[in-house]
């Protein structure tokens, strides 16, 4: 029989508590990856990393609709750009979460695709794709890692919330 967790305060969070924290889990796991790559010279680990980390700074303009027709989202970057773009990018969604309640993840933007479409999501939906496809791509970087020889850096989410006192 299934029982409700106990302790925790993950259990009892409202949507933007919960969206602020996988923002500060998702920058956790990218400052790993980028200790990982500094050590390694896998150059397609590091080319994804760069279209993770573009890709997240560019929703965060689409959250104020800019427009990214022809936007590049795979850009060359040094593993030393990369850093400073996820350090500029976590500083960015940390201090819009902050300023948000509930009723501001309703709010909707209206942008521009890379391919010129206009779109329209809300805010609520724009973070959570940003969180699934670091996510995503973040395991492409593990297995590049692999294949490259390299020992991959532990992003597990559970290893975040044991290393960070959550649970």
């Amino acid at each position: 029989m299934l029982r409700p967790a106990e302790g925790g305060t993950l259990n009892r969070m409202h949507t933007i508590e919960h969206l602020r924290h996988l923002f500060a889990y998702n920058d956790w796991a990218n400052r790993r990856l980028i200790v990982t790559l500094k050590e390694s010279d896998s150059e397609k680990a590091r080319k994804i990393l760069a279209h993770l980390l573009i890709t997240e700074k560019e929703y965060y303009e689409r959250l104020y609709g800019k427009d990214s027709t022809g936007f590049d989202f795979w850009p060359e970057l040094s593993v030393e750009e990369c850093g400073g773009l996820a350090r500029e990018t976590a500083e960015r969604f940390e201090k819009l979460l902050r300023r948000f309640d509930e009723e501001g993840l309703e709010y909707t933007s209206r942008y521009r695709t890379s391919e010129g479409e206009e779109k329209v999501n809300n805010y609520r939906e724009m973070l959570t794709h940003v969180l699934f496809h670091s996510s995503i791509h973040r395991g492409n970087i593990i297995l590049k890692l692999r294949e490259d020889g390299f020992e991959p850096p532990q992003i597990d989410y559970i290893i975040y919330l044991r290393e960070t006192k959550y649970i």
